[in-house]
């Protein structure tokens, strides 16, 4: 199907835009950041887990899963990437798909992370106690990484990263090593948020047969 690619720049804040305009009534929406890991705590995919866990506009614990229930949604997720982070969704229904961009754009922008230090704990990792044992690693991403790395391929691949990308983001593991996930403080997560979330930072795409004014005013 043929389209019209608009590029377009927020003057107050540097957000740059894409919008390809088409005849496809199933919209589409992401927001990028461009977030290279400096090392391997995995704290980029440990935000992307952690904006998902509520923000100001909307403070239940998981609104990425109320979303899943009751979302017309056609696509619904957030990936990490070696160099960037996306969040994307669509909808066949305009009510839904603006629903869903004031969520994405309220969690990334907002979340409930900056003033939770237990979503840190829950996304990223934590000590956790078993009656009789000492205390033990845990935490969403750590338990993911953890299983990832049960895999002949990704230690392989990790260690070729190394040998051929030493002196960029590109030698780290942008999901988190889990030997170095637990060297990450809240501190340093929060810092990582605050200088990458940012507007300035953003890439936005808009697709499909979108009403622009609208998505342009909720975007402003």
């Amino acid at each position: 199907v043929s389209g019209r690619l608009y590029m377009m720049e927020h003057e107050r804040s540097g957000a740059t835009l894409a919008f390809l305009e088409r005849d496809d009534d199933n919209k589409t929406f992401a927001i990028s950041f461009t977030t290279p890991p400096a090392d391997d705590t995995g704290v980029f995919h440990i935000i992307e887990h952690s904006v998902l866990c509520g923000s100001r506009k909307f403070p239940v614990k998981e609104p990425f899963v109320e979303l899943l229930k009751g979302s017309l949604n056609t696509f619904l997720n957030a990936m990490t990437y070696e160099d960037r982070t996306v969040y994307p969704v669509s909808s066949r229904c305009e009510r839904d798909f603006f629903n869903l961009m004031d969520v994405y754009l309220d969690a990334v922008f907002a979340p409930n992370l900056l003033r939770n230090p237990n979503i840190f704990k829950q996304e990223g990792w934590r000590y956790e106690l078993r009656e009789g044992q000492d205390p033990v690693y845990s935490g969403v991403v750590f338990n993911e990484m953890k299983g990832a790395y049960a895999s002949c391929e990704s230690v392989l691949e990790h260690a070729m990263s190394k040998l051929l990308f030493p002196d960029n983001c590109y030698s780290a593991e942008s999901g988190g090593h889990p030997e170095h996930i637990p060297d990450l403080t809240y501190e340093q997560f929060i810092a990582n948020h605050q200088k990458y979330y940012h507007p300035s930072n953003s890439r936005i795409i808009l697709c499909g047969s979108v009403d622009i004014e609208a998505a342009l005013a909720r975007l402003d």
